[in-house]
């Protein structure tokens, strides 16, 4: 058992070992593509297969309910990577408690009843969850310096309830943790929910682009590390490596932003967003089926 757990501890000091030679040869060289495939060599990399992965930001209610969730499909062969937002007023079928909004799921069955709800409503197999809580967001954010958005209009809104103040005036600016959170809680306008997914997704295109910043490579063991706590998730710490190291080329990525397709309506008096089931499963399979393009090379004369 001892040589099991020194034998573990080796394999993380190699992984320090390849990101601080990682951040000298991604510093030392000043060809994206060259010192990016080079730290890529250093650390061990394998590129990530197509997946799914559901990503459910929690709110500070309890029960603890999924105030955001939005699944992120990669597809490896297409390079290409589709941030797909669900509505939290999403009317389905819940398994074992017949038709209810989405983010009731999370609140009575937790990660596991979401994810088999999504499954079943969508026929889609999800391999990874990823959880974080307000805290969380806030702490990555930070590492990482912040996120460069352009607010579009200024942000008021208090919720004594919930504690939460927000207060962003408009303008491009860089977003620290805070302020980032009430950047992607803000709903207060007329788009309601449907208005702040959009703000959310714009968000997370920012901070994929963020991870690409030479300057916070050297930050990754710890950025690493505050994720490991402040995220509740299946993947392995090298699965996570692979994953930012393939979001590291994110500018030869297409990133496409869409959300379940559907129509506000009220049903009984509450407030739902109805959504097209068959129209949302047509549009993640067509989006797995994709294959790179090849570029045509202009013929020499």
């Amino acid at each position: 058992m001892a040589k099991h757990r020194r034998k573990k501890s080796y394999k993380y000091v190699y992984l320090a070992i390849g990101f601080i030679l990682g951040g000298i040869l991604f510093f030392g060289l000043s060809n994206h593509n060259v010192r990016n495939k080079l730290v890529q060599t250093v650390m061990g990399y394998a590129q990530p297969e197509s997946t799914t992965i559901l990503v459910v930001g929690q709110d500070s209610i309890k029960p603890l309910r999924s105030d955001t969730i939005i699944l992120v499909c990669l597809n490896t062969k297409s390079e290409e990577v589709l941030l797909f937002s669900i509505p939290r007023d999403t009317r389905v079928e819940v398994p074992g408690n017949g038709y209810d909004k989405i983010n009731h799921s999370y609140a009575k069955g937790g990660i596991k009843l979401l994810k088999e709800t999504i499954e079943k409503s969508l026929d889609i197999n999800i391999p990874y969850t990823v959880e974080i809580n307000y805290q969380g967001f806030e702490k990555v954010i930070d590492l990482l310096g912040g996120v460069e958005i352009d607010v579009e209009h200024d942000m008021k809104y208090a919720d004594r309830a919930q504690d939460l103040v927000i207060n962003i005036t408009a303008g491009k600016q860089r977003l620290k943790g805070d302020k980032a959170l009430q950047y992607v809680r803000y709903r207060n306008d007329k788009l309601g929910d449907i208005g702040r997914i959009k703000r959310q997704q714009i968000f997370l295109q920012a901070l994929f682009h963020e991870i690409d910043n030479p300057l916070n490579l050297p930050k990754m063991p710890q950025i690493i590390q505050e994720l490991r706590q402040a995220l509740v998730t299946n993947f392995s710490n090298e699965e996570l490596i692979n994953l930012g190291l393939w979001f590291k080329e994110i500018d030869a990525r297409v990133m496409i932003t869409d959300m379940m397709p559907g129509e506000a309506a009220y049903i009984k008096g509450v407030s739902y967003w109805e959504p097209d089931l068959e129209a949302s499963k047509k549009l993640i399979t067509e989006f797995f089926l994709k294959e790179k393009r090849v570029e045509e090379q202009p013929n020499e004369s």
